[in-house]
């Protein structure tokens, strides 16, 4: 194969990689997506969206993979206890005050899309 025919291929692959940097439609995804349990979404809209809704906020996006994958390796417990406990820019509990840690599993949950799982 030739070489300029290759570039086009090189260029694919390396889009697909990612670079954790979320584009504009995985921001409007992130503002949309809801739990479906209806006590959780308030619980959501309270508390989380403030932060994992935002692009460059510091918290990792709602739905969005590459910045939850890293997160993923440290164990679900492990999260559940940095959201409850707080750790760097997260308040304890998420300032979710009436999230027990159950609610918290649930929300790591679904914001992370089921990879925190």
């Amino acid at each position: 194969m030739r070489l300029n025919m290759l570039a086009p291929v090189i260029v694919a692959l390396a889009a697909c990689a990612g670079n954790g940097k979320p584009a504009a439609a995985d921001i409007a995804r992130a503002q949309a997506l809801r739990p479906d349990d209806a006590r959780l979404a308030e619980r959501y809209e309270r508390s989380c969206m403030g932060c994992h809704a935002v692009d460059g906020s510091g918290a990792p996006l709602t739905g969005f993979a590459p910045q939850w994958k890293p997160l993923a390796g440290k164990g679900m417990e492990q999260l559940v206890d940095h959201a409850f406990e707080g750790f760097k820019a997260m308040p304890a509990r998420g300032l979710c005050n009436d999230c027990n840690r159950d609610d918290l599993r649930d929300l790591i949950r679904f914001m992370s899309g089921g990879a925190a799982a």
